[in-house]
């Protein structure tokens, strides 16, 4: 397919000539409908929509009646004062060219070319089937909001704005898709947002050259800092509140058409160990969960692999007692730990991708039925020994815990596991190593994504490992906002705030 789109043909005068410029733009289609309009014989303007993608009802309720029965109010009137006095449509848009005028047709508008006038109209009277606004899958809480983005992009625009009621919130809008043309919006707050920032993402995605978008999965790998890591550089969202949060610290947004993830830039390592829910609940238990997310992603990553460097280089690191029971359930198993981990790890992704993509209720069933099943069979069998399945199980449950890293957490647990049985607890310094170095030398249009570690940022520490009370996290991230640093009292309690407010 061409990545370049052909010269834009503007329309004449003539209405005849004007349909025939749409009919050779098009081809043929079973399903473009041009209407004609006709008042005592004479075409006074066409109608070009989809079947499908508009409502009917509406066009013919506030377009086709009013002109064919106001007739009188057509001559001497251009296309946009025909519609800011005959339509009944809250906005229009004016196109000159072949091109402008079927991007929005395609789009499910209306269009309206009148006899006479070099100009045309588009109407928003879009009527294909839309998801309803529902709690995202992805993205479970206990305690916030339900609303999760659906695939309309203005719906998500405005759940978006009914957050933010400030004039400072900007959406741009783009196109990109030489054959899908899709339409995508790179939103940020005006005075938080760095303008250089908000130039380097337009420039990313106007430097993109493909012939479509079909999710923003497509933008992510196109536009990211680092496409040889595992570790995305780019965040993605079906929550409103998420997304509203990120905005506030002076991020870019950018929504895409089709789709219920909307991304964000920059992004932090850390950021995959918070969650929403954070910050609607007590610092106490959110900072005990988020203790155990670091934890269980290191138990993800390192486990299977240090179970083969002590059981293969450095088993004088057991206690003699749990040195013999783990020689009792290996008994004659005829494969090594490396091996057996390794082995029964590949056969777990095999289970889980098979589950992924069976119909939700029987791949259910086969993801729980078949770990247990397959485990158990394997261990009577002699394959391999009870501790390797409870190893392998124990990660499998811990990589799930922090979801934004599980796809990072698959390779590196790979990564390590060939490391630690190639070298042992050497294989696993040699590891940690370049995975630190790797992390420090990462960053997210232009930010460090190692922050507040690397570089170290004293009070941004406040919200990683731990939570500390909302109260102590009153400054926006100093190197991602370039607006006020302070998003309330400068790290005041709330009843000294009180007292204050009242002294004055």
């Amino acid at each position: 397919m061409a990545l370049h789109k052909a010269n834009k043909i503007f329309f004449g005068s003539s209405l005849a000539k004007n349909l025939a410029i749409i009919e050779q733009y098009v081809g043929e289609y079973a399903d473009l409908i041009i209407r004609p309009l006709e008042v005592n014989g004479q075409a006074i303007a066409a109608l070009v929509y989809f079947d499908g993608m508009t409502d009917k009802n509406a066009v013919c309720e506030f377009i086709t009646k009013p002109l064919l029965l106001h007739p009188e109010m057509l001559p001497g009137k251009g296309p946009e004062e025909i519609a800011a006095a005959c339509l009944y449509v809250a906005d229009w848009q004016s196109a000159d060219n072949d091109q402008d005028f079927m991007n929005n047709i395609f789009s499910g508008d209306c269009g309206i070319i009148f006899a006479g006038f070099s100009g045309a109209l588009t109407t928003d009277l879009k009527g294909f089937e839309r998801r309803g606004i529902s709690e995202p899958q992805t993205e479970i809480v206990v305690r916030g909001s339900r609303e999760g983005f659906i695939e309309n992009m203005k719906t998500n625009m405005s759940m978006l704005r009914r957050r933010i009621k400030t004039p400072n919130l900007c959406f741009e809008n783009m196109q990109l898709g030489t054959e899908t043309n899709t339409n995508l919006c790179v939103v940020y707050i005006r005075g938080l947002a760095d303008p250089e920032l908000v130039q380097e993402v337009k420039d990313r995605l106007n430097s993109v050259k493909i012939d479509g978008i079909l999710e923003s999965g497509y933008l992510e790998q196109l536009i990211e800092d680092e496409p040889f890591s595992p570790f995305p550089t780019v965040a993605n969202s079906e929550k409103p509140d998420k997304v509203v949060a990120k905005l506030l610290e002076g991020r870019v947004g950018i929504m895409v058409d089709g789709t219920p993830f909307v991304l964000t830039v920059p992004t932090l390592f850390v950021e995959s160990f918070q969650s929403a829910e954070d910050y609607y609940s007590r610092p106490y238990m959110v900072s005990m969960v988020r203790f155990l997310r670091f934890f269980s992603f290191l138990i993800a990553v390192y486990a299977p692999a240090l179970y083969i460097a002590i059981t293969g280089f450095h088993i004088e690191l057991i206690p003699a007692n749990l040195m013999l029971n783990m020689w009792q359930a290996a008994g004659s198993t005829p494969l090594s730990a490396g091996w057996s981990v390794f082995f029964y790890a590949l056969v777990y992704e095999v289970v889980r991708e098979g589950g992924i993509r069976l119909p939700r209720p029987v791949g259910a069933a086969i993801s729980i039925v078949g770990g247990l099943v397959i485990g158990d069979m394997a261990v009577q069998a002699g394959l391999i020994s009870a501790p390797v399945v409870i190893i392998v199980a124990f990660t499998a449950i811990a990589m799930f815990v922090v979801d934004a890293l599980t796809d990072a957490a698959t390779v590196l647990r790979f990564a390590f596991i060939l490391l630690s049985w190639w070298l042992g607890f050497w294989g696993l310094l040699l590891g940690t190593m370049l995975l630190l170095l790797h992390l420090v030398s990462l960053e997210s249009f232009g930010v460090a994504y190692f922050a507040p570690f690397a570089p170290l940022m004293p009070y941004q520490l406040r919200d990683t490992f731990v939570r500390l009370p909302l109260w102590l996290l009153g400054r926006r991230p100093d190197n991602l906002t370039i607006g006020s640093k302070w998003r309330q009292r400068q790290s005041v309690p709330p009843t000294t705030a009180i007292d204050s407010a009242e002294g004055e």
